[in-house]
This record gives structure tokens, sequence and C-alpha cells, in this order.
């Protein structure tokens, strides 16, 4: 289903050059830093999520599957997201548009709008035999074209960084499927690792937050840097695996209808 993240074989984390601890898993951190962390990982207030309202809930209601990712405004028309959350793990097929639905700035049953989508464009690579994780990973990105475009007072779309942002520490914003109906934010999400389209990240993110959107802060704006794919751990460290859109989206675009 469309709300479960893809874990990944561990031997990713050699191939791309993942920088991971030597030895056994580390003890619980002290109630100082586990305060920390859950601060770095939390769900947003309402007035939070305010600035946020770019992102959103794909959802998918067919006949006989239904599910959830998180979807991002790049125009107040087209929608990012993982290429996997638009593909039937039952059929193999692409879901009809007509049971394709973005919901954007979803928080407890209110939103800012919706819509139904008109076409979706998948990484023209994504699927096709032959391909290792690594360049599964490398193409797991597609947008979606809605039906009516949410205007960008309601919900602004987000815009993509340039390359250099790619360093980090980065935002990850998501709808977790332990969070389904607020979004999450984490912040400093380091680079472990990064293989041409494909970036090994030090987040802890879980399932259902496939197609979850990471960003940088580019001269005081948040910029959009990459799309959650899957995850992994390696001793106890988490590891996410996501598609650098500088690298991707390009090839997307040029078949959106």
């Amino acid at each position: 289903m469309p709300s479960v993240l893809r874990c990944v074989c561990l031997a990713l984390c050699l191939a791309i050059g993942v920088e991971l601890p030597v030895g056994a898993a580390s003890p619980e951190p002290p109630a100082s830093s586990a305060l920390e962390l859950l601060e770095r990982r939390r769900m947003l207030t309402a007035e939070e999520h305010a600035a946020w309202r770019g992102v959103g809930r794909v959802n998918i209601a067919s006949f006989s599957e239904r599910g959830m990712c998180t979807g991002t405004l790049i125009a107040p028309d087209i929608v990012l997201t993982a290429a996997h959350c638009l593909i039937s793990e039952r059929t193999g097929r692409h879901y009809a548009p007509g049971n394709v639905t973005f919901v954007a700035g979803w928080r407890q049953g209110q939103m800012v709008g919706f819509s139904d989508a008109k076409s979706i464009a998948v990484h023209p690579r994504y699927g096709r035999e032959g391909l290792d994780e690594l360049a599964r990973i490398g193409t797991d990105l597609a947008l979606i074209r809605l039906r009516r475009p949410i205007p960008a007072a309601d919900a602004p779309p987000f815009k993509v960084a340039p390359a250099a942002a790619v360093r980090g520490p980065l935002t990850l914003v998501s709808y977790r499927r332990d969070r389904a109906h607020a979004l999450t934010r984490q912040e400093g999400c380091d680079v472990r690792g990064a293989r041409a389209a494909v970036l090994a990240l030090g987040c802890d993110v879980t399932f259902g937050a496939s197609g979850s959107p990471l960003f940088a802060l580019v001269q005081g704006e948040r910029r959009l840097v990459a799309v959650i794919s899957a995850m992994s751990r390696s001793r106890g460290q988490p590891i996410a695996w996501a598609v650098r859109l500088d690298a991707a989206i390009a090839e997307v675009l040029a078949i959106l209808d």
C-alpha cells in the first residue's frame, strides 16, 4: 500500500559511502537528550502549521486499495511526491488519476484546499527492469497535475533549491502513519552520503512518510531539496533515503501533461 515506506537493504550504506558508528548500538540517551530529540521531531501546532500549508496529504482511494503519502505543491496545480506512492503494489500499475486526491494543509480534519488529479507523471526510468535499489531510489519521483489549482494565497507553493543547498542540515516535514492527521517537522537531518540522485540522511522516518519533502534554508527562504523514498537502520542508527530534486525533477516535468 502507498502508506508503507519501503525498507531498503543496509548494503546501500556501503554503496553510497554512509558514515556510521562502529560497534554496538548506543544506549538510550539521557532525559535531556531525549527531550531535545523530541523537540526536533514533533507534531506542529496550528500556528506553526500555517507556514507549511503548501504541504499536504496525497490520498489514494480505489475499489480495492486505500492509502496515503505526503505531497508538496511546487505550483498551484502541481504536486510533488514519490513515484511508488502512485503505483499499486498489488497490480504494479499506476493508479488512475481519479483515484488520487491532494489535500493541502490537512490538520485534524481541516484543510486549505483540495483537488483530485488530472494527470500523473512518474519518472520515466522508475521501475525499469535491471535497476538496482540505489538507481530505483534515484528515480522514485512523481508529479501530480491537479484538476483544480489551489490558490497560492491559500497554500503557497515551494521552490526547488539550487544544488549547493543539498549539503544540509535539512528539515523534513511529513504526515506519518502514527500522526496521519497533522504534520510532523524534523529539524537537523544531516547528509550522511550522496551519490548521483540519491541522498542518505540522518532522519528517523517511519511508515507513511513516503513522498515527504526535505527543505534547506536558502537566503531566508525554505526551498525543496529532496523527497523521501525509503528507510533503513544500521547499528541502531536510522537512515532515510531520498531522491535529489536538482538531479531528477527535470525528467518528470518534461513528461507531465
